[in-house]
């Protein structure tokens, strides 16, 4: 068995481990003192089967959004940070406590709030017209793919729909700006343009903060959803190296 870390709380909620809790692979959540902070943890075997790896995400994240509730908040380890056992574990915090310890501190009394920003379905379809003949035709292989060719050749050339996501975007910020204190911002193309904004901000101002964001009209050819409160995890890195998917503290 190895022990799976989800998350770092202050060392007041070591004992606010809910009853019952289940972690990864249905095991039991348990709380592990680490100098100042706290770990919640619990045992997982060395292979974690691939058929039950969402389920894992899932179960990992619902351990860290327990610790949430708790009142304080957690910095979320990035899904699978495991170690040989309880003190391999310990002693990885441990050699980075200082670091740790400054994390914790400065997201304490904050939640993220994430804005993911698309294209809307009118515009997709807009985009389809020129090649639905090509992707409708008996015989013809690879159409599906050969569409979102042409939609990120299209795009790269024009920057159409990056410049509209860019002013989303903008207007987004702008009505939330006042009760952001920290922002990351992540792009993809899979197979459009799709934009990814996580704020940090005080727990107490989640629900202005969704006031502010209702307000904003995207339009008919964008659309954007916002999600959260959550556990910080794109304000969990311990170095520069990013932290979109929480703290990484196993090699």
């Amino acid at each position: 068995m190895t022990t799976h870390l989800y998350c770092l709380l202050p060392n007041e909620v070591r004992a606010s481990v809910p009853a019952g809790l289940r972690g990864v692979t249905g095991a039991a959540v348990r709380a592990i003192p680490v100098e100042r902070v706290v770990a919640w943890v619990s045992d997982v075997g060395y292979e974690i089967p691939t058929l039950t790896l969402f389920d894992g995400v899932q179960a990992h994240d619902a351990v860290v959004e327990a610790a949430l509730e708790t009142g304080s908040t957690p910095a979320p380890a990035r899904f699978g940070q495991r170690f040989d056992d309880d003190a391999a574990c310990a002693a990885a915090i441990a050699s980075r406590a200082p670091f740790v310890e400054s994390l914790l501190a400065g997201i304490q009394g904050c939640v993220e709030m994430t804005l993911i920003v698309t294209p809307s379905t009118r515009r997709m379809i807009r985009d389809l017209e020129p090649v639905i003949p090509e992707i409708f035709e008996p015989g013809v292989r690879g159409a599906g793919r050969k569409y979102l060719e042409t939609l990120q050749r299209r795009e790269a050339a024009t920057g159409a729909v990056k410049e509209g996501i860019d002013e989303i975007a903008r207007v987004l910020s702008d009505a939330v700006g006042g009760l952001v204190r920290r922002a990351a911002v992540h792009d993809s193309l899979t197979p459009l343009p799709l934009r990814t904004i996580s704020h940090l901000i005080a727990r107490r101002d989640a629900a202005q903060y969704k006031d502010a964001v209702s307000g904003v009209q995207g339009g008919r050819e964008f659309r954007f959803l916002v999600i959260g409160p959550r556990a910080p995890y794109s304000f969990s890195a311990l170095s520069n190296s990013g932290g979109a998917h929480g703290m990484k503290l196993a090699d």
